[in-house]
């Protein structure tokens, strides 16, 4: 049985906003031995684009070359659409030029690809995702298999991106591009999914991994989600008399709801994303009846406690609003 370990989207990036760079480092660390641990019982691995978030920084290739300097099983590579730069290029291409990969096991391919080895049920067609922009659709051959970085469609707001009868003839389509793990529509299209959940999310339930498909053939074979359980991004929905508690294993941020008067007292604080006010109490209430602009501004400032009010005031004034 021919077994290929399937993923896609990793999108590598330590310096997003409310992410703490050691954590999310330690996160993809974590994540790397997952995927050698499964490399063991694997023939081959497939990464199907968007291994980075965008252009990378130093420390986060230094992080991917950690990775891929320990691979062991033949690997392949495809870029994604946030790897490109422009129409039918990607910045990947670099890594080619200047021989950034010197495993002998990792294979990156920026144009269009067929791979087939002795000991293969099948050929591989790679199709990166620029070459999908330029509409350079490799010729269909009977028992290949296809590897791509597509959108399809995710009713009712995303629509797909290509015109997926044109991959009909495919009986094993290996995806990236959508970060949740599904068979596309009837077709013998799979996306893995992202290993880890890239943004926050309000449901800890959710299951990020990859597939492991074990193959006859190109029309006979199963495919295993495994869900690799890594640390996840989470936003939390609480109340003003509930406290934001720092999560250890995975990171938690807050969104704390309550009246003006009750949100003007939390502070800010590294586990806040943001105060949101519903109705307002009936103390949090202006009465601004019969109140000139000036008038109905002082009493807001006052409200506010902002520091300086005739000196905002004398600004207003300054401006020559009528």
């Amino acid at each position: 049985m021919f077994k290929i370990l399937h993923s896609a989207d990793w999108h590598i990036n330590l310096h997003k906003k409310k992410i703490p760079i050691e954590w999310q480092e330690n996160r993809f660390k974590l994540m790397f031995e997952k995927l050698h641990e499964l490399e063991k019982s694997c023939d081959i691995h497939i990464i199907a684009g968007d291994v980075f978030d965008r252009k990378p920084e130093p420390d986060e290739i230094c992080l991917f070359l950690s990775y891929i300097n320990c691979v062991s099983i033949p690997t392949f590579i495809i870029p994604g659409n946030h790897e490109a730069t422009k129409k039918g290029k990607t910045f990947l291409e670099h890594f080619n030029e200047d021989a950034v990969i010197t495993n002998p096991n990792v294979r990156l391919f920026t144009e269009n690809k067929r791979v087939q080895e002795p000991d293969w049920p099948f050929a591989i067609q790679f199709w990166p995702y620029g070459e999908m922009q330029l509409e350079k659709l490799p010729e269909y051959i009977s028992g290949d298999v296809l590897v791509a970085h597509i959108r399809g469609e995710v009713p009712p707001h995303i629509t797909a991106e290509y015109d997926f009868e044109k991959l009909r003839k495919w009986h094993m389509i290996l995806l990236g591009d959508i970060h949740f793990n599904h068979r596309y529509q009837d077709y013998g299209a799979y996306y893995s999914g992202s290993p880890i959940n890239t943004h926050f999310d309000r449901d800890e339930s959710k299951k990020y991994g990859v597939n492991v498909l074990h193959c006859i053939d190109d029309k006979n074979y199963s495919v295993e989600f495994v869900d690799l359980a890594l640390p996840k991004l989470l936003r939390k929905t609480i109340k003003t008399n509930e406290e934001m508690v720092p999560d250890k294993y995975h990171h938690a941020v807050y969104e704390v709801m309550g009246s003006i008067d009750e949100l003007s007292k939390i502070k800010n604080s590294e586990l806040l994303d943001k105060k949101v006010s519903y109705e307002p109490s009936e103390e949090s209430k202006l009465d601004l009846k019969d109140l000139t602009l000036h008038e109905e501004l002082k009493l807001y400032l006052e409200y506010l406690k902002v520091a300086d009010v005739e000196g905002t005031l004398k600004e207003f004034n300054d401006l020559k609003v009528v």
